[in-house]
Order: structure tokens, then C-alpha cells, then sequence
């Protein structure tokens, strides 16, 4: 969004400001882009100009107009207050809104997610790091109504669905979305990554499983229980990176490190650094999700982010003996609530779950 003051105008109509701006510009353009000739040919059409133009615009040989600094902005969504540096202790943050009465907007969101993640893959260094309060959605997205379910919860905790978890399910899946998370799934397996977890990592999703079987959102025990299954499936994929240290089983030249935390995480993050460039993303509500690339901001996050890995244990290509206690805890949790609902009685009985 582009702020319309005076402050602004006059920033701009100075001209070594104005240099500046551009270059700062182009930066956060090119850190986000999937290549540079990509990004040319983007600008060439935005602005209706040569691709010749547009590299002399790029090494500032030739200054953006009022009228193209705009259009810039608004069509790549960049904040000119921040790149300004007109902060005043405010952060600038995109956010997405998400109406999940329309099956077409999710996947139109999830599109965008596949569109960044994968210049992430596609950049020379590359890394991903989680602050997991809850488990990252891309060990999900191989299981499609265990990713549906997460999407479901969400969806009716904020009144934008109704129905039952099987009528959601005959509205949200095509082929498009199924190749869609194909694609994610696909494409984290090649991020080396951080993710820091603690012992109750799992339980939002276990907690969400048994409060919406008790509430009758579906239609049968075994819906519930293909859940179950896919989560086991899950830990042990998990649990097979962890041991490699590696997401790619012959070569081993995609880290996977994974910590175990002795204390309660205090923040959902996300930070993803794609040639040393950092963007943070910030989780809300199960699905949804704040990003910002400020500077200041994920610098703070990203040592929040290594304080926590020096607090924690790593337990992935290292400890058995502490990935298997870990491990063999979270499959113990997913059993004791696949026993529950086998004897429904015990869904009420007031005996406290292990989650």
C-alpha cells in the first residue's frame, strides 16, 4: 500500500534519496523474484517499456518517475513507507485475508505460498527455520484430508463454515488443489530446514481431532480415524528425516534438523532466508499468516530463533536415545486417542488425555 504524504513526495523529488529508494527497491524486488530475467520482463510489461530501459533502471542509470515508482509498488504489493524508512516504531506487514466459503480463494492462497516457497528452492542458498507451536503444515500436505481437517477447524472456529468435516471436504477437493499440495510437498523436501518442536507440539492437532469427534462434525469413526492413521504416518516420516538428519535419503545433501525444546515456545514463526535475505512469517489462527521482510524485524527474530536452538536438545542425526523417547511419545498420544474413540464411552469419561 502507498501512503500519499508530503514527507513521501519530497523524499522523492530528492535526488540522491530518490537513487537510494530505487536501489532498495530493486533489492527486495530481486530477493523475492524466481530469476532476474523474470523480473525484468515483469517490469518491461508493468511499465510498457523496453527490457533495455528497465536495466538502465536497475543500475540507476536511468530514475524511476513518480508514476512508475507507483506502479511498482502496487502491483508487487511493496510498502513505500518501508522502504522509506518512515517507521516511527510501526512495522509494515502483508496479510492475506481468506474466505473459506469459496474453495477458489484458499487455493488461490496456497498458490501464492507454492509461488514463494518455490523461488526459495530455486535460490543458491536456501534455508527455512520453525518455531513449531503447533506442527508446520508442510508435513500435512502430503495427507489430503489430514491438511483439509486443519483447514476445516479453522474454518468453523471463525464461522466461515458450517457443515460437517465431509461436507467440507466435497467442496474444497479437486485435482487442482491435491497437485497444488503435491507441489508444496515436493518442494520443502528440497529447503534444508530448522524446526524446533516441544512435547506438546502435537497436541493442538490431537486436541482439535478429539473436540470436533465429540461435537459429531463427522460423519462416521472412521473418518476420524483415517486422521489418526495419516498423523501416525506423519511422525514416522518425520521421525525417518529426523534419524538421516537428512530429507533426501541418497544423497544427504538437504539438511533436516530437528530440536526438541524443554520449554514452552512462546511465538509461531516462520523465517525463511533465501541468499542470506530473511522474510518472517508470523502465524495466525491455524492457517492464516502475517509476513514482513523488515530488517530490523526478522534480524530480532531470526536471534530469538538461534537463542531457542541453544536452549533446546537436538535430537535429529544425534541423540536415539532422545529422538526415540520423543518419538515414541508422540505415537503414544495419537494411540491413546484412536483408543478413545474405538470405546466412545471413554470420550466422556473425565479422565484427563495425555494432550
Amino acid at each position: 500500500m502507498i501512503f500519499a504524504n508530503i514527507y513521501l513526495i519530497n523524499f522523492i523529488m530528492e535526488e540522491e534519496k530518490t537513487v537510494d529508494l530505487q536501489r532498495l527497491l530493486f533489492e527486495q524486488l530481486k530477493s523475492h523474484a524466481i530469476s532476474n530475467i523474470s523480473l525484468v520482463d515483469a517490469l518491461a510489461d508493468l511499465l510498457n517499456i523496453s527490457n533495455d530501459a528497465v536495466y538502465r533502471r536497475l543500475r540507476g542509470e536511468k530514475r524511476l518517475d513518480v508514476d512508475e515508482l507507483s506502479q511498482i509498488c502496487t502491483h508487487f504489493n511493496v510498502s513505500l513507507d518501508a522502504l522509506v524508512g518512515a517507521k516511527q516504531q510501526m512495522l509494515h506487514f502483508g496479510y492475506v485475508p481468506l474466505d473459506l466459503n469459496n474453495a477458489v480463494v484458499y487455493k488461490q492462497y496456497m498458490k501464492q505460498l507454492l509461488q514463494s516457497f518455490t523461488a526459495l528452492a530455486k535460490a543458491n542458498e536456501r534455508e527455512v527455520f520453525f518455531t513449531a507451536i503447533d506442527i508446520p503444515m508442510f508435513h500435512f500436505l502430503p495427507y489430503t484430508e489430514l491438511t483439509l481437517f486443519k483447514v476445516f477447524s479453522w474454518a468453523n472456529s471463525t464461522g466461515a463454515f458450517k457443515g460437517n468435516f465431509s461436507e467440507f471436504c466435497s467442496i474444497m477437493i479437486d485435482d487442482e488443489l491435491i497437485s497444488i499440495y503435491e507441489q508444496l510437498t515436493a518442494v520443502y523436501k528440497i529447503i534444508p530446514s530448522v524446526e524446533i518442536w516441544t512435547e506438546r507440539t502435537i497436541d493442538t492437532i490431537l486436541r482439535l481431532m478429539d473436540y470436533y469427534f465429540e461435537s459429531g462434525y463427522f460423519s462416521s469413526t472412521d473418518e476420524v480415524l483415517l486422521l489418526c492413521t495419516q498423523l501416525l504416518e506423519m511422525i514416522n516420516g518425520i521421525n525417518q528425516w529426523s534419524t538421516r538428519g537428512f530429507k533426501d535419503e541418497l544423497r544427504g545433501t538437504v539438511h533436516y534438523q530437528l530440536y526438541l525444546s524443554g520449554i514452552e515456545l512462546e511465538n509461531n514463526f516462520v523465517v525463511m532466508k533465501r541468499e542470506q535475505i530473511p522474510t518472517c512469517i508470523i502465524k495466525l489462527y491455524t492457517i492464516n499468516s502475517m509476513v514482513t521482510t523488515d530488517k530490523d524485524f526478522c534480524n530480532e527474530s531470526t536471534k530469538w530463533i538461534n537463542n531457542a536452538m541453544h536452549k533446546s536438545t537436538l535430537i535429529s542425526g544425534a541423540s536415539q536415545k532422545e529422538s526415540f523417547k520423543f518419538f515414541n511419545l508422540l505415537t503414544q498420544k495419537v494411540r491413546y486417542l484412536i483408543k478413545r474413540i474405538e470405546s466412545s464411552n471413554d470420550l466422556f469419561n473425565p479422565s484427563n488425555p495425555p494432550y
